[in-house]
């Protein structure tokens, strides 16, 4: 196998969890990087798949897994009932995925044995029940090649959360965590911290962030090369279509159509309280667009009472091509969450050529500027209603220069050939 400056790169790409959701990029990685490199998919767990996969587990395992962890489930949930102290463990708004580096939930000799090939590069995306700081550590120690890293939340740079919110413990590396409403300054999230620096100084490593995650991974010490990345979507499936016709097709023809994703009225992190505040504002300052606008909702039945001035509609389950037509027929995407490296769909709305609102973090902080939408003051209902009028006060030809400005400005930040050149340039800097 080749390697070096313009010949094909052999890369490893690690992702824990396919096809659907924010996992779905690793599929997008693997397509652009292999266009032009020599790329091995490595997964948790078998899959049907156009392209060969390295699984860690084989199909047998993965039945035998999946009935053991079903049955713990109920078993856990079994002593819970009988215990007479009924207290919460883990915060759930802080999404702990695992709070002990030194014990991968998948073994890094099941890992080891996979990788049967020199490569140039390892490329972790979603680690989320497979790899720890452990597993990278063992890899380097393997391969001695650079190891990148992305990730789909904060959890490399915590102590064990995916989700921080407002706490700054990872200035201080971590303890006294606040999703463990803990006060013991060297509780377990202080031990896994220390723990995650003690592997990831040994190793050449790159974290790849958004500006916004890029931040606070420079505030937790844990990497020494930070770089940024965007995250990839696949611009040939996520493009502007004739936003009329598709109206007319779904009998919305005159509506300013609002599109959001399907939002849990208890997970804070999606921003649903934010949206009805900012929705009820522009119910009661502009009553005479509350007739002209639909919301739209991509996801599963909800419940939406707060908006029953509105015209809603659900959409149901949407497949990738489908939702792809809906970004294109809106006329605003609307993003309200308040933590969240992405969120993936901002993305994939501003490729389409759609303008979006969104607060002050995660990707919108790179992507969204006075010519692809707004970016609403974090946590601000008012700012965020202003953002949405904004949009919908423009003249036509200014919102078509703003389609055009979502396509034109997303290609040439996130499309596949972008991401492509981009790993490749961390490589030649990293080697």
């Amino acid at each position: 196998m080749e390697s070096g400056i313009n010949k094909k790169l052999n890369i490893l790409l690690i992702n824990s969890f396919m096809p659907s959701g924010s996992p779905k990029m690793g599929m997008d990685m693997y397509k652009a990087l292999a266009e032009e490199n020599n790329v091995d998919l490595m997964l948790k767990y078998p899959m049907k798949s156009e392209v060969d996969i390295l699984s860690v587990y084989n199909r047998g395992e993965y039945f035998f897994i999946r009935v053991f962890e079903f049955f713990k489930g109920k078993f856990l949930r079994f002593l819970n009932l009988l215990s007479k102290e009924k207290k919460s463990i883990e915060l759930p708004q802080y999404y702990f995925f695992g709070i002990d580096d030194a014990n991968p939930p998948v073994s890094s000799k099941k890992i080891l044995n996979k990788i049967q090939k020199d490569y140039d590069f390892v490329l972790v995306f979603f680690w989320q029940g497979m790899i720890t700081s452990k597993t990278l550590f063992d890899i380097y120690q393997k391969m001695n090649k650079p190891i990148f890293l992305i990730a789909a939340d904060m959890f490399p740079m915590t102590g064990g959360c995916s989700y921080f919110w407002d706490c700054d413990r990872l200035e201080k590396q971590c303890g006294k965590c606040p999703g463990l409403n803990s006060s013991d300054e060297n509780d377990v999230t202080r031990k896994n911290f220390l723990y995650k620096k003690n592997q990831l100084e040994k190793i050449n490593c790159v974290f790849l962030g958004n500006t916004w995650q890029n931040f606070y991974a420079n505030k937790s010490g844990l990497f020494k090369k930070i770089d940024k990345i965007y995250p990839i979507i696949d611009e040939n499936l996520f493009k502007p279509q004739d936003k009329e016709f598709l109206k007319k097709e779904n009998n919305y023809s005159g509506k300013i159509i609002l599109f959001f994703g399907a939002l849990s009225v208890n997970d804070e992190r999606k921003g649903y309280r934010y949206l009805v505040e900012s929705l009820q504002l522009l119910a009661r300052k502009r009553p005479e667009l509350a007739d002209k606008i639909l919301l739209l909702v991509a996801g599963n039945d909800t419940e939406l009472p707060e908006l029953n001035g509105f015209n809603v509609k659900i959409t149901g389950y949407l497949s990738f091509e489908q939702l792809a037509k809906f970004y294109a027929m809106a006329d605003i995407f609307l993003s309200p969450s308040v933590q969240d490296a992405g969120p993936m769909m901002l993305n994939q709305a501003l490729l389409c050529g759609t303008p979006a609102v969104a607060f002050e973090m995660g990707t919108a902080c790179d992507i969204l500027n006075s010519n692809t939408g707004y970016v609403a003051k974090f946590r601000d209902s008012e700012d965020f209603y202003k953002g949405i009028i904004s949009i919908i006060d423009k003249s036509k030809e200014e919102l078509d220069f703003m389609s055009k400005e979502c396509r034109s400005q997303s290609l040439r930040k996130y499309s596949y050939k972008v991401f492509r050149d981009e790993i490749v340039r961390v490589y030649e800097e990293a080697k």
